[in-house]
């Protein structure tokens, strides 16, 4: 009975009913069944040929119509199973990559001999190590643990009366170090007064980061990243605009996908999961507002979220 069970078993392919294979191939059958039938009727009450052919084309093209969703249903499955291969790929290097770190960290402070040679500034110094190292795997599987709360749409926002300028500022200042190592310079800009939202303010905070992260990873040495505020047909507009590698065309339609990494990004040799921008926009989305980007080969991206300013205090 358990496989009679469609909405549990489209709820394991976390699709609608109209992308599940199972339901999709039971609604075909129910309209071949259907059709049969009705063809049978109609030529048994008509001579007209024409009237029972007419009926054929019609049942034709719905079968051709739900023929296509299964193949489209198909293709999604497909795509979730090669977005798994390629999550398993990406999170196998991001997490082996600190454990790795650690493991020489700690291996280093436990050897005898270096142990002795040691001062209290180098022991300091190999334990920040560590410490960054084991921030960098929580941030990853707290990443993790978002994509999933958002794919059961169980992404809770607690809204409080915030300001956009100051979180911005607080973000900016906390990657200041990250850019400096990047020899990267940030910029913020506002245009006007800058307004106070009514939003979770933890969870823009985390789009922010995102967006951040990337615009210095792919910037060049001596780049310029460049954030700006503004309030532009009655709702705020946040802006980051790097100077970095910028977006393949072909490459751009899948950019807000999960576990979606760019061959482009890869041969820079950048760190990250593929879910950062995925978590942006359901975030952004969930709060009412949009995301979007813009971006050109060799010259970098501007990427840009909006918020209502009607529903902010």
């Amino acid at each position: 009975m358990e496989s009679l069970n469609l909405k549990k078993n489209c709820a394991e392919y976390r699709v609608g009913l109209w992308q599940c294979p199972q339901f999709l191939f039971l609604v075909m059958g129910t309209v071949i069944i259907l059709a049969i039938m009705v063809t049978y009727i109609v030529a048994s009450r008509y001579e007209e040929p024409e009237i029972a052919a007419l009926v054929v084309l019609v049942l034709t093209a719905v079968l051709f119509a739900i023929g296509n969703l299964i193949v489209r249903a198909f293709e999604q499955v497909a795509l979730s199973s090669r977005s798994k291969s390629e999550f398993i790929s990406i999170m196998s290097h991001q997490l082996r990559s600190p454990l790795s770190a650690v493991k020489w960290q700690v291996d280093f402070l436990l050897s005898d001999a270096q142990r002795k040679a040691l001062d209290v500034a180098s022991v300091q110094k190999y334990l920040q190590t560590v410490y960054d190292q084991n921030e960098r795997m929580i941030r990853s599987v707290n990443d993790l643990l978002e994509v999933n709360r958002i794919e059961d749409n169980d992404l809770v926002l607690r809204p409080t009366i915030f300001s956009i300028l100051d979180t911005t500022d607080r973000i900016v200042g906390e990657y200041k170090s990250f850019a400096a190592a990047s020899n990267v310079n940030i910029e913020v800009s506002v245009a006007g007064l800058a307004p106070t939202l009514y939003a979770d303010e933890e969870r823009i905070k985390h789009v922010m980061e995102h967006l951040l992260d990337n615009a210095i990873r792919y910037s060049p040495k001596g780049g310029k990243v460049s954030v700006s505020i503004a309030v532009e047909g009655g709702k705020l507009v946040w802006k980051i605009t790097d100077q970095g590698a910028g977006i393949p065309p072909k490459d751009q339609k899948r950019i807000f996908e999960k576990f979606f990494r760019s061959d482009h990004a890869l041969r820079y040799q950048t760190e990250g999961s593929g879910v950062g921008l995925f978590i942006v926009k359901s975030i952004i989305k969930k709060s009412g507002g949009e995301t979007g980007f813009t971006s050109s080969l060799g010259q970098g991206s501007m990427f840009w979220f909006s918020l209502p300013v009607k529903n902010n205090l």
